[in-house]
């Protein structure tokens, strides 16, 4: 439901501000008053793209900003999530459009996009203007309509179907591939078999790198190593080795420790020392008689190093990614050399999943025409309603080509006048006529939409007397489930609402601007009879205002 809404510099709505209830409110005015401007701001905030033209002239940027509450639903609960909206009791909708291009988008000071706006406000709001009945004229919307009405989406065999045309989809696909890559496949089995050979030829190894490196490292700083041991050796076999030393100390303190027993730790650990220096000793002697500097492995290892890199540089791969890719271009040549007998095991499997997806369309097909009469019966019921008791109406159910819905192609028929025959819904030609199909629709499917906030932008343009009257008891019946706002000409409309809006527009330092104000109930008389009599009211129409406001009130 929208609580406020705040508008400034876009066109002539300079600066307002209308705070708005639960029931239905019409905006009265005189053409050209601003009422349209009034609802084109709030479509700003449906995520009607912006336009420069709409910026007040000598002003940098337009500002709209409704505060909503909005309905309680899981998928726009799930939409605010993935937008990092946080859940609060109000919303607050901001949009920006600046001279400048430059063009912001708020909920809550949150910054979305503009798809994320009007994902999230189709849940909120929906405008109805002559422009948009369009919609119920669209041949692709049609089905959705008897999809919807008949809870098709929330059947099994819907998912069924969903599943089989997905699968199907997925194999058709992978054959299509196939096909591709056979009317190249002498080419490119003769690239990949040159890509593994280029690799098998090496037979690389796992850790083969890091152990070559590990090598090289060693033989080129063999003269270090070399030197370090024989130091190592000289002073662990010299006149006065360290062993010795050892030994000499560690006896004397055999004597200390029977009368002084802290010392006991000290000579425990000089005697692993002693003995850690012998096998030093034997570990160093035993290198030094085994080493040996190689000079051809060390060049071997260099050229086998030089072989990987070149590799490694020429597929931009580590040395782990030239094993993976060695293994996929095994199994890609496998798959190109048996290409045709993959190629006869897809074409099965795709006339299997054909042949499931064909039948779960079949039974969905079926399930519509079993059930299409419950809105063919519906919404007859509401066009006799609406002033057409001799409609006829019908669903044309055709099989078509497969898409995710089915194979079912619908379209609306209607025949208003009696003798006449049936023909396509987008064929009317009376604007009014289309008006009642989409309010009839409209109201049909309130209670399957989650809307919480209906506008109707003049949609009873060319309607008069008895129809005019069925149609606002719709939109009347429609305030009872949602908030309603609506544009209308008709006193009836005027007369019933809960709220009447008045906008005007006036001049103010030579510039045009609009205003709104609710109407008392007082004023409500005389702006009815307005609408009745034109600007020169008389007594006979303020006495039918208040009739009319009696008989709305009722």
């Amino acid at each position: 439901m929208l609580l406020r809404l705040s508008v400034q510099n876009f066109a002539v709505l300079e600066n307002i501000e209308v705070d708005f209830s639960k029931g239905m409110t019409v905006l009265t005015g005189e053409s050209g008053a601003g009422k349209s401007k009034i609802i084109e701001a709030i479509g700003y905030l449906e995520g009607k793209r912006a336009s420069q033209e709409d910026i007040r002239h000598g002003k940098s940027g337009a500002v709209i900003e409704g505060v909503f509450d909005f309905p309680s639903n899981e998928k726009l609960n799930q939409l605010l999530a993935d937008s990092s909206i946080e859940e609060d009791e109000l919303y607050i909708v901001r949009r920006e459009n600046m001279t400048n291009s430059k063009s912001l988008i708020k909920i809550n000071n949150k910054m979305i996009t503009l798809n994320q706006l009007k994902n999230i406000m189709e849940h909120v709001l929906s405008i109805h203007s002559q422009s948009t009945h369009r919609e119920v004229l669209d041949k692709s919307e049609q089905l959705d309509y008897l999809d919807r009405y008949i809870g098709l989406v929330k059947e099994d065999i819907f998912t069924t179907y969903t599943h089989d045309y997905q699968s199907y989809q997925s194999v058709k696909s992978r054959k299509e591939e196939l096909e591709y890559k056979d009317r190249n496949r002498l080419t490119q089995l003769e690239l990949l078999k040159h890509q593994y050979s280029e690799l098998s030829t090496l037979e690389l190894k796992e850790d083969e790198e890091t152990e070559l490196e590990n090598e090289l490292e060693f033989l080129s700083n063999y003269e270090n190593i070399n030197d370090a041991l024989n130091q190592i050796k000289s002073l662990l076999v010299s006149e006065y080795p360290p062993q010795g030393m050892l030994y000499d100390i560690n006896q004397s303190l055999e004597t200390i420790t029977r009368y002084d027993e802290s010392y006991i730790s000290y000579k425990d650990t000089l005697t692993d020392a002693y003995y850690l220096l012998t096998e030093l000793n034997s570990q160093v002697s035993n290198d030094l008689s085994s080493l040996d500097y190689d000079s051809d492995r060390l060049n071997a290892i260099q050229s086998r190093l030089n072989q990987i890199n070149q590799l490694k540089r020429k597929y931009t791969k580590t040395f782990e990614g030239l094993l993976e890719f060695q293994t996929q271009l095994k199994s890609d040549i496998d798959d190109l050399e048996n290409i045709s007998q993959s190629f006869d095991r897809l074409q099965k499997e795709e006339k299997m999943l054909y042949d499931k997806m064909e039948a779960s369309a079949e039974r969905l097909h079926q399930y519509r025409l079993d059930r299409k009469h419950f809105l063919e019966s519906k919404l007859r019921h509401e066009l006799s309603e609406l002033e057409m008791p001799d409609v006829q109406f019908e669903i044309n159910l055709k099989e078509s080509q497969f898409n995710p819905l089915g194979y079912t192609y619908a379209e609306f028929l209607i025949a208003v006048n009696k003798g006449e025959p049936l023909k396509p819904l987008n064929k009317i030609a009376s604007g009014g006529e289309v008006s009642r199909v989409s309010l009839a629709i409209k109201t049909i499917f309130s209670d399957f939409e989650h809307d919480s906030l209906i506008i109707f932008d003049e949609i009873d343009t060319g309607v008069s007397g008895q129809v005019a009257a069925r149609m606002v008891e719709k939109m009347k019946l429609l305030s009872k489930q949602r908030q309603v706002l609506a544009i209308s000409h008709l006193p009836q409309a005027a007369a019933t609402a809960d709220f009447l809006l008045h906008v005007e527009k006036s001049n103010v330092d030579d510039r045009t601007q609009s205003t709104a104000s609710y109407l008392t109930e007082e004023e409500k008389v005389e702006e009815i009879a307005r609408m009745i009599s034109g600007s020169k009211i008389t007594e006979a129409a303020r006495l039918n205002a208040e009739e009319l406001l009696r008989t709305g009130k009722e």
